[in-house]
């Protein structure tokens, strides 16, 4: 049973190292820096100190010189540290710490370092032995570095597929952020995407030591973008004080900025700060914020691209349902509703971004192939003939051959003639049954039917939405997907019961 004293900052660390040692019988106490360290280590003699690196007021590096001049060999130190540089490993061995372990660790290796320290007496230690000390703490760095590169080349595959999938500015940049906060062990984090056009951010995110938080830009923040703004290359700076151009509007610590540059155009930049004079930013950290900024490009061309191309889709989309609204404002208002009712069913099955974008495309359009059903027919207030119907029922047909010429909906052809098909295989154009009946065009048939119900429509009565609730329950099953038209009732009470709330207010 030996007595070891664990110094650390974060009481997380300080009680499972305590769990982890308690186990194997040693009596643990703790500190929470060096200072505290010291009081303990004046009135009470240790066989061991476990001692975290970074730590307030006095650090583990400089305990653990303190401990050498005041008490020798005689009280052993192993450091802990999620840096081991070359600097922290020269500097441990030339201290005379007695073994380096890196975080994040396990049960193992913390064990197995205890035991080799306690098991060799400081005072008997020879050559051999101090040989094998430095063999091993430079095995662990090379682990360590082994172990890091990985790590980093893992992290940036992760941000690659995250990203790639992303065609959200705000979701990429608090990916990045978060990536950040995994990898480079940052105080302080600062990251902005400018929005070109409207000469503003699109975002803007940050977080102090592991949380998100809403600081205003600092005026070390703002140099540091002018600054990147200017030469458009990844700036380190070890020491913020011995820096000429940093020293009057910084706090004394390290910094780390990339900007992101594309076409000779800054989009955005992310700067990171470590503060006080601990572990220093240094070239490996320099080297994995450049690939990141790299790939934080490209993502950000990507996501606009993509949303050039939404614009132009919509555009189109609002082209084709301009001529409708020249034609017929009914069937224009009726699918712009429409549309608005199948995002609501859209979101209660959790589709993803995309898909509920496509839906709300496809809902807009599916009835745009009344441009060839003359206009009296359109317009008729009194019950169609039996050959006027035939005319109007072919709309779905119209309709499915205008949207399938448009690439950027593939496949809604199909969904956008099968809106008038019935769950039990009654309807029309092909007498589809049940899940033969395309996702979407079965949310479009329940939406379409509720807004006929509804709205004004020619031709039939005007049904209040609890009414017309009543009555497409009674036909579900029949007429339409059941489960869909649940999701609906809910999805629209909801929103009927917010709209109440509101004007309550």
């Amino acid at each position: 049973m030996s007595e070891i004293l664990v110094v650390d900052d974060e009481k997380s660390i300080q009680e499972s190292l305590t769990l982890i040692l308690a186990e194997q019988g040693h009596l643990i106490d703790t500190a929470g820096d060096g200072l505290d360290a010291m009081a303990l280590l004046a009135e009470k003699k240790y066989d061991l100190v476990l001692t975290d690196l970074r730590m307030p007021r006095m650090d583990g590096m400089e305990l653990l010189k303190t401990i050498r001049l005041q008490w020798g060999v005689e009280t052993p130190v192993i450091l802990i540290s999620a840096y081991a540089t070359e600097a922290t490993v020269t500097e441990a061995l030339n201290q005379g710490a007695r073994d380096l372990v890196i975080k994040p660790f396990d049960i193992k290796t913390i064990r197995e370092s205890v035991q080799y320290v306690l098991d060799r007496s400081p005072r008997a230690a020879d050559e051999e032995d101090e040989k094998h000390r430095r063999t091993r703490i430079k095995e662990r760095k090379l682990d360590y570095a082994i172990k890091k590169k990985l790590f980093e080349f893992s992290a940036l595959a992760e941000l690659g597929t995250k990203v790639s999938r992303n065609t959200s500015i705000e979701k990429i940049g608090a990916t990045i952020l978060h990536m950040v906060q995994q990898v480079i062990k940052a105080d302080r984090a600062f990251l902005v995407i400018y929005n070109l056009r409207l000469e503003g951010y699109q975002y803007r995110g940050n977080y102090r030591k592991g949380q998100e938080s809403n600081v205003a830009l600092t005026p070390a923040d703002e140099f540091t973008l002018e600054w990147l703004e200017r030469h458009r290359r990844v700036l380190l700076v070890p020491d913020l004080k011995a820096d000429d151009d940093f020293q009057d509007c910084c706090e004394p610590g390290s910094l780390l900025a990339v900007p992101f540059v594309r076409l000779s155009q800054v989009r955005g930049a992310l700067i990171l700060y470590r503060e006080g004079e601990g572990q220093p930013f240094d070239h490996d950290a320099q080297q994995f914020l450049s690939l990141l900024g790299s790939m934080t490009t490209t993502a950000i061309e990507s996501a606009d691209l993509y949303h050039q191309l939404q614009n132009y889709f919509k555009g189109t989309i609002r082209a084709l349902i301009g001529t409708l609204e020249a034609k017929d404002a009914f069937t224009y208002a009726h699918s712009v509703r429409v549309a608005e009712y199948a995002v609501m069913i859209g979101k209660e099955l959790r589709l993803d971004a995309v898909d509920l974008r496509r839906l709300e495309y496809l809902a807009l359009l599916h009835d745009i192939g009344k441009i060839a059903v003359p206009e009296n027919i359109l317009r008729q207030k009194i019950k169609l003939s039996r050959w006027e119907q035939q005319i109007l029922d072919t709309h779905v047909i119209m309709s499915e051959n205008i949207v399938h010429e448009l690439d950027f909906l593939p496949g809604g052809g199909s969904i956008v003639r099968a809106h008038h098909e019935r769950f039990d295989g009654t309807g029309q154009p092909d007498g589809l049954r049940g899940e033969a009946i395309p996702l979407f065009a079965r949310i479009i048939t329940v939406v379409n039917h509720f807004d006929m119900l509804t709205a004004d429509y020619p031709g039939q009565p005007t049904l209040d939405p609890a009414r017309a609730m009543e009555t497409m329950i009674r036909e579900a099953s029949h007429a339409f997907d059941p489960e869909l038209l649940k999701l609906f009732v809910h999805a629209y009470s909801g929103r009927s019961l917010r709209s109440n709330q509101a004007g309550n207010v």
